[in-house]
């Protein structure tokens, strides 16, 4: 069982390992537990895994008031989760963290059944923090977070990465995109709730990217919110941003881009990364232990991004660092190097070793 959701974040790791376990064990059935209003509802089924919801609500330390509510609902999908886990006979419960992913950790700390955490971002999480101590393993995104967790069970392993983001062909795919050959593909990912300071930023860009040397062309996933003011945007300025709600399939434009603007959630981080794409990084400055500013600040440090922290964050400053990026080749093919050093396109199946061990176990 594989309890994950909430955000892409949690999701498309998960994925990721559920890809491997199927390979490295054919046969045995895996099935998804998440809430029933997030995106994994959508993205499990669509990736051909079983999905089953359960009830979850999110408990956000800006509003004490969400706590109540919160431990309410994982209480009552700790039940019916309980009884899932029983009913499928469960061997393992595996987790990539997340409000959604609490009630099966519950019903399966209750039942003794062998849990695996993944933990992502560089300062662990509230709910791996929780569960850590009753987990069989830990695997961990990067060595500071193994060193938060601390203990022999904690394995660091890098980022989950669904494979297919990186197999393709990069002609091809700009292509598809309808870019010009020539052109300095700039890949905009606020994650997926979309970002406006990020929106807000871009747009205000684009009048100021007209003088590079090669035509600058944002391929924009603005979140469904920004999705009518990021389209009235790129109206102003044809054939300089393809805008999207969401990037379903991201792999198409991961490869695509010389560059990419982000929030630095560690999902994101990773597949930037493993795609060896030089990254301007925006940590979101109102996440959980501020650990989007710790990822950032991790991958500046090693030459593989650049950490824009959001004050900061405005059109000018923005263009003035994509002009700087599309004239210095040399500087772009240094970061990419650092970032594709920076990533562990083997994490998945690291990470999905670990739970057979759990299992077997």
């Amino acid at each position: 069982m594989i309890a994950a959701g909430g955000t892409g974040g949690h999701v498309y790791p998960a994925v990721a390992v559920a890809r491997e376990l199927a390979a490295l064990a054919p046969g045995r059935p895996l099935t998804f537990l998440g809430g029933a209003a997030g995106l994994e509802a959508r993205v499990v089924p669509r990736a051909g895994f079983r999905f089953l919801a359960v009830p979850s609500g999110p408990w956000r330390r800006s509003r004490p008031w969400t706590a109540v509510r919160g431990a309410a609902l994982a209480l009552q999908g700790a039940v019916r989760a309980r009884a899932v886990l029983r009913a499928e006979r469960a061997s393992a419960v595996f987790s990539t963290g997340g409000f959604a992913a609490a009630p099966t950790l519950i019903a399966a700390a209750a039942t003794g059944i062998p849990i695996v955490l993944h933990e992502p971002n560089e300062v662990p999480g509230l709910v791996t923090r929780l569960f850590a101590r009753v987990a069989a393993r830990v695997t961990t995104g990067s060595a500071g977070a193994a060193a938060r967790i601390g203990g022999a069970r904690v394995l660091v392993t890098g980022v989950p990465v669904r494979a297919s983001l990186l197999a393709g062909d990069r002609e091809a795919d700009r292509r598809a995109l309808g870019v010009p050959p020539e052109a300095f593909v700039v890949l905009v990912l606020g994650g997926s709730q979309g970002a406006s300071a990020i929106n807000d930023a871009v747009a205000a860009a684009l009048p100021l990217l007209a003088d590079a040397p090669a035509p600058i062309v944002l391929v924009w996933a603005c979140g469904r919110g920004g999705e009518a003011a990021a389209t009235a945007a790129a109206a102003r300025f044809p054939g300089r941003a393809r805008v999207h709600a969401y990037l379903d399939d991201i792999g198409g434009p991961l490869r695509s881009a010389d560059a990419a603007v982000a929030r630095a959630g560690a999902s994101t981080v990773a597949e930037l990364m493993a795609g060896g794409v030089p990254a301007i990084l925006v940590p979101y400055p109102h996440a959980a232990a501020n650990h989007q500013w710790h990822n950032a600040s991790a991958l500046a440090r090693e030459g593989a991004a650049l950490l824009l922290e959001e004050p900061r964050l405005d059109g000018r400053r923005l263009a003035e660092l994509l002009h700087a990026l599309a004239a210095d080749r040399g500087r772009r093919e240094a970061m990419a190097e650092r970032a594709r050093a920076s990533g562990r396109p083997g994490a998945a199946r690291a990470v999905a070793e670990a739970v057979l061990e759990a299992v077997a176990c």
